[in-house]
């Protein structure tokens, strides 16, 4: 599908802390897909992003333990001030994202396992592509 008859998605990404400076991959790709992407520097940044204006998709790394944080604090925001779709970056598996799902309810909440984590992100971004078709419809 060509870029200009994609929809648009307002993105936040809150990378691990040992990302890169200024970009990082998720970022570069979003925004070469087309989509408005706004980098976190810390949960209470990626709130504040998220408070501002509608966010449909939410990508955080939780290899950083700081990040974590920010999963209790989307738990108490307005469900209308949440994101549509939550994609979670792991190193491992996390018995916790479980009922981190619950709490962040109506968010869908995806978790992809690094390295394959940008195929995942990927599927995420076809699924909502076709959702907004749908509705334009």
């Amino acid at each position: 599908m060509p870029a200009q008859l994609r929809a648009a998605f307002r993105a936040v990404v809150l990378p691990s802390s040992d990302a890169y400076p200024q970009d990082t991959p998720t970022r570069r790709l979003l925004g070469q897909l087309g989509h408005d992407v706004a980098r976190a520097d810390s949960p209470d940044h990626a709130l504040e992003l998220m408070a501002s204006e509608h966010t449909d998709l939410l990508v955080v790394d939780i290899s950083d333990s700081a990040n974590r944080e920010l999963f209790d604090a989307l738990s108490e925001m307005p469900a209308s001030k949440r994101p549509n779709q939550v994609a979670v970056f792991s190193d491992s598996i996390d018995v916790q994202l479980r009922e981190w799902r619950r709490k962040v309810a109506p968010c869908h909440v995806h978790v992809f396992l690094k390295p394959l984590h940008m195929h995942g992100l990927l599927n995420v971004l076809r699924q909502m592509e076709r959702r907004q078709a749908g509705a334009d419809a």
